[in-house]
């Protein structure tokens, strides 16, 4: 069994290319962590997309890191995806992210791009939110960054924050650890003793719901930070 944790960067389409589409943001970045049984890292893959309609936000410019020229000579759509599932390769596969935003945008846009693969339906069926998995695990029903669950298990984010291989490869750490119930305990007493309740049936995010409101998400509808 392999795993494989993917983040994706999403370039907004501007309403004069939209017109009556029905497609709201393009891909222009997959990041993918490959894993063995035992979730230790075993490859990497990393590549830019080239959209079709229009030229890089100037907000997702400055989120990202990810200019037009840095796009130049990147493959479509359809190319990157192929190129992507050869690295995915095949067996029995179980994919992540934090959220089910990414596996929505490969829907989304593959439909309109009409781009069916074999790798995309076994995506559809075996992929897995680790977001909402992590906030399981803590005993939450609130949405946490991958910034924050980063942070909490005292780990050092590595790379740029907002670029696909980087936090691809921070997630797929955080999902190792959750897998070693002891190690996970004790990494992460810190947060889970914000979420446990005390003998008065508080926690501190009750008593403290300003400080930490920056921290946690209610409702997570867009796409993860």
């Amino acid at each position: 069994m392999k795993h494989i944790m993917i983040d994706l960067e999403m370039n907004k389409i501007k309403k004069q290319y939209r017109d009556d589409k029905k497609l709201a943001n393009e891909l222009i970045e997959i990041g993918a962590v490959k894993m063995d049984d035992d979730f230790n890292e075993v490859d990497r893959y990393q590549s830019y997309v080239m959209p079709d309609y229009g030229k890089m936000d100037s907000h997702i410019i400055k989120l990202t890191g990810i200019t037009d020229e840095k796009l130049e000579g990147a493959p479509g759509f359809k190319d990157a995806m192929q190129d992507f599932e050869k690295w995915i390769g095949g067996g029995a596969v179980t994919f992540y992210s934090w959220s089910m935003a990414d596996i929505r945008q490969f829907q989304t846009e593959s439909a309109f791009k009409e781009y069916q693969s074999e790798t995309l339906r076994k995506m559809e069926k075996n992929w897995i939110d680790f977001q909402e998995e992590y906030s399981r695990l803590l005993g939450i029903d609130k949405r946490i960054k991958l910034k924050q669950a980063v942070s909490s298990a005292d780990y050092d984010f590595k790379g740029a924050q907002h670029t696909a291989l980087a936090d691809a490869v921070n997630t797929a750490e955080i999902l190792k650890l959750s897998k070693n119930p002891q190690e996970f305990e004790r990494v992460m007493k810190p947060i889970l003793d914000l979420f446990r309740k005390d003998q008065g049936g508080s926690t501190l995010i009750d008593m403290c719901p300003e400080f930490f409101a920056e921290a946690l998400k209610k409702d997570e509808t867009k796409k993860k930070e």
